[in-house]
C-alpha cells in the first residue's frame, strides 16, 4: 500500500511540499516494515533552507499519531552520508512520475 494513502498526514505533508520545487520528501524507518509504527520517520531533502522553515510553519506534525519525526538535509549531505541508500528510504514526493514529467 502507498504510504501516502496509509497515513493521511504524509499526504498532507507532500501536498504542502508541492509549493516548493526544491523539496523532496522521503519516508524511512519502521513505517516501511509495519502498519503500526511508533512514529513516521520523514526525510526532507532541500536546496533552500527557508523552504524547510516554511514547511515546518504549517505545524502538521504537532498533533498526529503516530508522530512525525522529520529530519532535513541537503542533497550533498545525503550523498556524503548515503542516508537514503542506507535506510532504504522510499520517495513520497515528488513521485517518480512527477520527476519524469519535469525533465
Amino acid at each position: 500500500m502507498d504510504l501516502r494513502q496509509r497515513w493521511q498526514i504524509l499526504d498532507d505533508l507532500c501536498v504542502c511540499a508541492e509549493r516548493f520545487l526544491d523539496l523532496q520528501v522521503w519516508g524511512f524507518g519502521s513505517m516501511l516494515q509495519t502498519g503500526h509504527p511508533r512514529d513516521l520517520d520523514v526525510l526532507i531533502i532541500y536546496t533552500n533552507p527557508d523552504h524547510v522553515t516554511d514547511l515546518y510553519a504549517a505545524r502538521l506534525w504537532e498533533t498526529t499519531l503516530p508522530m512525525l519525526d522529520v529530519i532535513a538535509m541537503t542533497a550533498d549531505e545525503d550523498r556524503d552520508y548515503r542516508f537514503i541508500e542506507s535506510t532504504g528510504a522510499q520517495r513520497l514526493h515528488p513521485s517518480a512520475a512527477d520527476s519524469a514529467d519535469s525533465r
